[in-house]
C-alpha cells in the first residue's frame, strides 16, 4: 500500500511539472516540449544549431508569436516590429529579462546589466555617461594605434596566407583596445610573441571562458562552477588584485592628473563615484545610498568588458569575412576613402564624412547581428497589440534581432541580399525596430556609441591599407556559432597590403 501511495505521489508531481514548465499554453503556437528537455533537442540547438537560425524556422512556421522552451525556461519570442516596439516603449511593464539578469548575477550580482529598481539608477547615473561621444572620440588615436599594431603583425605574413584565425585576431585587438580604454594598461594582446605571458591578459581569457560557460548552462551549475573551479577563482582573483591596486594608484595621483586621465579612462572616471565610507553607504537604504563601493567596481569594469568587448570584436569578425565575399563593396569603401583625402592619415572629420562605410557597417549588423536578442520578463499583465495576445506578470519575452533584420515585410530590397546601399535609397527610412542590433528602449546596451565608433575606426584604418582575400568554401563559409554572440564559424581570408 505506502509503495502504491510513493509510486502514484511521483507520477502525480511529474504530471504538474510536465503541466507547468512543459507544456504549450495560453493558445501560443510552438513545438510541443519534451519533458525536462524543452525544444533543445528537437530544434537542433543541442547539435549546434544557433538560436538565429532555430528562431527563423520557428517563425516560418508558427507565425510572428511562438513558444520556445530552453529546458523548463519558457520563451515568449515575439517577431514583429510593432509589438516589439510596445515591449521596448512600455518600461513600466518590461523588465530588463529575468533570465539574463539571474544568469548574469552569477558573476556579476552587483553589475549595471544585471541590476534592476533603484540599485540601477545609481549606477546607471554613474555609468551611462561614461559612454557619450564627447567622451568616446577622444580615444580616436588609441584606437587607430593599436589597428596599425595588429596591421604590422599581418604585414609580415606571406601574401599567399591564409588567415583562418580572424576572430581570435579581431578578439586580440578589441582585449588590447579595451584594456587601454578601460585601465590605461597595456596588456600586450597583440603580441607575436606569447599574448598569454601577461598576468592579467591570461586571467580575462580565464575569466570569459567561464562567461561563456555560465551564461549558457543552467543557473545552478553557472554556480558551481564559479565556486569550485580554481582557474576560474585564480583568475577572478588575479583580476581583483590588478583592479584594486590600480584604485590604489588613482587615489594617490594629484588632482590635475586624475581629471585628465578621466577624459580617456573608464576606470579613472569611475573611482571618481568611489563612495567616502563604505561601510556607512552599506547601513543607508538603496534610495539613499550614492557612489559605488570598491567591490562594485570592480563589477563594472568586468561587465564592460564582457559586454562590449565580445559583441564589438565578432561584429569585427563579421564584417572582414563579409568584404572577402563581397569584393565590390571593399572597393566602393577604398573608393569613398580615396575621395575623401586618398593616402592621408585618418582624421575625425574624415572619419564622419564617410557615409558609405556607416552603410556597410549597418548591413553587416543587419545580415549578422553579433547578439541574437534580448530579453524581457514582465512586471504586469498585459496584451500585445498587433498579434491580441494576452501576457501574463512573470512571462519571459525573447526579441529575436536576426528575424527582424531578415523580415521581408520590413525592407524594400530583399534583406536576404548583403546590399549596403539599401541604407542610402530604399531602405534609408526603415521602421525602427527593424534594426536593433544593440537593443532599445531604457535597457539598450550603453556601450553601442563606443562599439560603433571602434567599428568604424578600425576598418577606416585596415582599408586604407589592407584588402581582405576569400580564402575559399572550405575555410571562408561563415556559419554559426553560438557562444556568448552569434560567431561566424569559419573565416579564412587572404590579406593583401596596398
Amino acid at each position: 500500500m505506502l509503495i502504491l501511495l510513493i509510486f502514484s505521489v511521483i507520477i502525480l508531481l511529474i504530471l504538474y511539472i510536465k503541466n507547468k514548465y512543459f507544456t504549450l499554453r495560453d493558445h501560443i503556437l510552438g513545438l510541443s516540449p519534451h519533458f525536462l528537455f524543452g525544444n533543445v533537442i528537437q530544434s537542433g540547438f543541442v547539435y549546434g544549431r544557433s538560436r538565429a537560425q532555430i528562431f527563423e524556422e520557428y517563425k516560418q512556421r508558427y507565425g510572428d508569436i511562438f513558444q520556445f522552451f530552453f529546458g523548463p525556461i519558457r520563451l515568449i519570442v515575439v517577431s514583429n516590429t510593432t509589438d516589439v516596439q510596445h515591449i521596448f516603449t512600455h518600461r513600466n511593464i518590461y523588465e530588463q529579462g529575468y533570465l539574463f539578469t539571474e544568469q548574469f548575477s552569477v558573476l556579476f550580482p552587483s553589475g549595471f546589466i544585471t541590476l534592476t529598481g533603484s540599485k540601477h539608477k545609481r549606477h546607471a547615473a554613474i555609468a551611462m555617461p561614461l559612454f557619450r561621444r564627447a567622451r568616446i572620440i577622444d580615444n580616436f588615436d588609441l584606437i587607430v594605434d593599436c589597428t596599425d599594431k595588429l596591421l604590422s603583425n599581418w604585414r609580415i605574413s606571406s601574401s599567399q596566407h591564409i588567415h583562418c584565425d580572424i576572430v581570435a585576431q579581431c578578439q586580440n585587438l578589441l582585449l588590447q583596445i579595451f584594456g587601454l580604454i578601460s585601465f590605461d594598461y597595456d596588456l600586450e594582446a597583440l603580441d607575436q610573441d606569447d599574448p598569454s605571458k601577461n598576468e592579467l591578459t591570461k586571467a580575462l581569457h580565464d575569466f570569459m571562458s567561464a562567461c561563456e560557460l555560465v551564461l549558457v548552462a543552467p543557473r545552478i551549475l553557472g554556480v558551481m562552477y564559479t565556486k569550485l573551479s580554481r582557474r576560474h577563482r585564480r583568475a577572478k582573483s588575479i583580476i581583483t588584485r590588478y583592479i584594486y591596486q590600480m584604485i590604489d594608484n588613482e587615489m594617490t595621483a594629484s588632482e590635475e592628473s586624475r581629471a585628465q586621465r578621466k577624459r580617456t579612462c573608464l576606470i579613472a572616471s569611475l573611482i571618481a563615484s568611489l563612495q567616502e565610507d563604505e561601510e556607512m553607504e552599506a547601513k543607508k537604504s538603496e534610495n539613499e545610498k550614492k557612489g559605488l563601493s570598491r567591490a562594485e567596481v570592480l563589477q563594472e569594469m568586468l561587465a564592460f568588458m564582457i559586454a562590449g568587448f565580445e559583441t564589438t570584436s565578432t561584429a569585427l569578425a563579421w564584417f572582414i569575412h563579409f568584404m572577402s565575399k563581397y569584393p565590390h563593396v571593399q572597393q566602393k569603401i577604398k573608393e569613398e576613402l580615396i575621395k575623401t583625402g586618398g593616402e592621408q592619415d585618418l582624421t575625425l572629420n574624415r572619419l564622419d564624412s564617410l557615409v558609405y562605410l556607416d552603410c556597410a557597417i549597418n548591413e553587416s549588423l543587419r545580415y549578422a547581428p553579433p547578439a541574437d536578442g534580448t530579453m524581457r520578463t514582465l512586471i504586469a499583465d498585459d496584451r500585445l497589440p498587433e498579434c491580441g495576445i494576452h501576457l501574463h506578470k512573470g512571462d519571459n519575452i525573447f526579441i529575436p534581432f536576426y528575424n527582424l533584420a531578415h523580415d521581408e515585410r520590413y525592407w524594400s530590397i530583399d534583406p536576404k541580399l548583403f546590399y549596403p546601399e539599401r541604407f542610402l535609397n530604399e531602405d534609408k527610412n526603415h521602421h525602427l525596430y527593424a534594426l536593433i542590433p544593440f537593443g532599445s528602449g531604457h535597457r539598450q546596451c550603453i556601450g553601442q556609441d563606443l562599439a560603433r565608433f571602434e567599428l568604424k575606426v578600425i576598418i577606416a584604418r585596415m582599408m586604407q591599407q589592407v584588402t581582405f582575400i576569400d580564402g575559399g568554401p572550405t575555410v571562408n563559409s561563415g556559419g554559426h556559432i553560438t557562444s556568448m554572440t552569434i560567431l561566424p564559424k569559419n573565416v579564412g581570408v587572404g590579406i593583401e597590403f596596398a
